[in-house]
């Protein structure tokens, strides 16, 4: 990559998270581009040189979240290890993920109804590959034993429900760090799945 296009990349990166954080803060359709771009010092020409439409910027920003998601989840799912535990590092990763992101996650989360059915229709492949690979892992501890028979789609929706709540009240001055928080989800949402619950 050249200086030229490290530069771009950085800056488009910047207008993307800057939009993300108002947008939370503000919901998206009571932000404007003006808005993002007086955060930022830049001129409102140069976010549209980025991105040709506020609707575009929030489709960039779920794809984003979704592309950090699927990066960190995919390759837990190709570990050599039994289900629980990979269970447990998928929570981990998703739980640090949010925290990390909290601002692009939360537009994730919230922001997708304003999406067009087109950029909507992209971004819910992404959350249905993501969420497969939760499922997959729950399928695979139930047909090997060592979950119980759970029906793993419920069981999946019971899980993303817990975490992804915590963009209500994690807060940076709490008195847990993000490796403790996401140990206790895990403990806390995988230890009622193992049979016999050992």
């Amino acid at each position: 990559m050249s200086f030229r296009e490290e530069r771009a990349a950085q800056r488009r990166n910047e207008i993307l998270q800057t939009a993300a954080k108002i947008f939370r803060e503000k919901g998206y359709h009571d932000t404007s581009i003006e808005e993002i771009a007086n955060e930022l010092k830049f001129t409102k020409a140069s976010i549209y040189y980025y991105v040709p439409s506020k609707e575009n910027l929030l489709y960039e920003c779920n794809d984003m979240a979704m592309n950090l998601l699927l990066k960190k989840g995919e390759p837990i799912a190709k570990l050599d290890l039994p289900p629980d535990e990979k269970m447990r590092e998928l929570i981990k990763q998703h739980v640090e993920t949010l925290i990390d992101e909290i601002s692009l996650i939360t537009v994730l989360l919230q922001q997708e109804y304003a999406l067009n059915e087109e950029h909507r229709k992209l971004i819910i492949e992404k959350r249905d590959r993501y969420e497969k690979i939760f499922t997959d892992v729950l399928d695979e501890g139930v047909s090997t034993g060592v979950f119980e028979e759970y029906d793993p789609k419920m069981v999946k929706m019971i899980i993303f429900g817990a975490v992804n709540w915590m963009f209500h009240w994690y807060s940076k001055s709490g008195r847990l760090k993000k490796k403790e928080i996401g140990e206790f989800f895990a403990d806390y949402l995988v230890k009622p799945l193992i049979k016999n619950n050992q």
